[in-house]
């Protein structure tokens, strides 16, 4: 019997000593809010991105869009294949619409986001025109 009590004091003190953990609500409080001290806010997008960051990330996809489809001409055309035409093509048809988001990036952004624009990506545009007018000589060469 004596084990038993002894048992029961130290059931009730365990359960006396384990840690209470109670939800407690946080409060939001002005000085808790950074924004609430004058700190401009720059993003207005949910991904927390400057505008002009999204426009370049969208730009760049489609560049690498455009970009693997001109490789794929080039070996369609060096290996002289059926498809090289065609490939040709659609590289030409990416191109223009990375020219065409381009241009409308710059045109739809302040000037000191399209200067950033042409900054970061014009670069890339100019390159991949003057390859894909080298390989538009090849088209005009096969005829």
């Amino acid at each position: 019997m004596p084990f038993r009590i002894a048992q029961r004091i130290a059931r009730s003190a365990a359960v006396q000593l384990r840690p209470r953990l109670v939800a407690r609500p946080v409060l939001i409080t002005p000085l808790s809010n950074p924004l609430a001290h004058g700190f401009p806010r720059y993003y207005g997008s949910a991904t927390g991105k400057r505008p002009v960051d999204e426009k370049v990330e969208d730009l760049s996809d489609l560049y690498v869009s455009a970009k693997d489809e001109f490789e794929i001409a080039v070996e369609e055309t060096e290996k002289n294949t059926i498809y090289a035409r065609d490939d040709r093509e659609t590289a030409r048809e990416e191109l223009n619409k990375f020219k065409q988001a381009y241009e409308e990036a710059i045109a739809n952004s302040s000037p000191e986001d399209g200067q950033e624009i042409k900054t970061r990506v014009g670069q890339r545009l100019r390159e991949l025109d003057n390859a894909v007018e080298w390989l538009s000589k090849a088209d005009e060469e096969e005829h």
